[in-house]
């Protein structure tokens, strides 16, 4: 796929600081013995990845605001802006689990136009834009075809809601809680996982995993009270 200029833009920005998380990664995994030490090593690194990304996104855009997740941005109908998770899995990060990633989505006038994800320890760069399908490393990816729950994968936002689950009859290790929402999303789309299960889902969090399952050819199914939300196929939903 060519990649458009948003696109580039973007990957540019993650593929920069892609550079500050593995160095800080490799020093956390060091100093894991003293929290205190963890949590304000973690603060300065994460400061100095929204600092980068920063500068880099409005210097190529100058148009465009930024927000990041924790700032909770609210998606407005004449909006153009990036909405960017500099860490998504920070619990892993500082625990020196390289299960963790960040991401930038593009908003404009209410709407995703594009998506990015970036897991700088595996070195994968999930994108998308609206109508263009969804990419690994410049690679076509799809939602899995799976529709049968015993040979699923089903990735849990929190241990609890395994309880959601009739598990008498399922094998317990059908279920994971992996601690990155983005890259669990980012995995629905790939077919590396078949269903994405969360109680009162951050959309703030989700934007850009949610638009490339969407691009993937995958649905979000929600309960009538919008309480729990279900990632998957189509086939997978009719099981379930």
């Amino acid at each position: 796929m060519i990649q458009s200029s948003n696109i580039r833009v973007m990957s540019s920005a993650l593929l920069k600081v892609a550079k500050i998380l593995r160095r800080d990664f490799s020093e956390l995994e060091k100093i894991q013995n003293s929290k205190q030490n963890v949590d304000k090593f973690v603060f300065k690194s994460i400061n100095n990845i929204k600092e980068s990304i920063n500068i880099d996104l409005i210097k190529a855009r100058p148009e465009a605001e930024l927000f990041f997740v924790e700032d909770g941005a609210k998606v407005q109908q004449k909006d153009f802006f990036f909405l960017v998770d500099p860490v998504s899995g920070v619990k892993n990060y500082s625990h020196g689990i390289s299960y963790f990633a960040s991401s930038i989505v593009l908003i404009m006038d209410g709407k995703v136009i594009a998506s990015i994800i970036y897991d700088p320890i595996r070195d994968e760069m999930f994108f998308a834009e609206k109508g263009k399908g969804a990419y690994l490393n410049n690679s076509r990816i799809r939602v899995s075809s799976n529709n049968k729950r015993n040979r699923a994968i089903f990735v849990l936002e929190s241990i609890d809601l395994i309880n959601f689950f009739n598990t008498q009859d399922e094998v317990v290790e059908s279920f994971r809680v992996l601690g990155s929402s983005s890259l669990d999303l980012a995995n629905t789309a790939n077919g590396k996982i078949d269903c994405y299960f969360s109680k009162n889902l951050n959309f703030q969090n989700s934007t850009a995993g949610l638009f490339l399952v969407k691009e993937a050819g995958g649905v979000l199914h929600q309960d009538k009270d919008n309480k729990y939300s279900m990632v998957t196929n189509n086939n997978m939903i009719a099981d379930l």
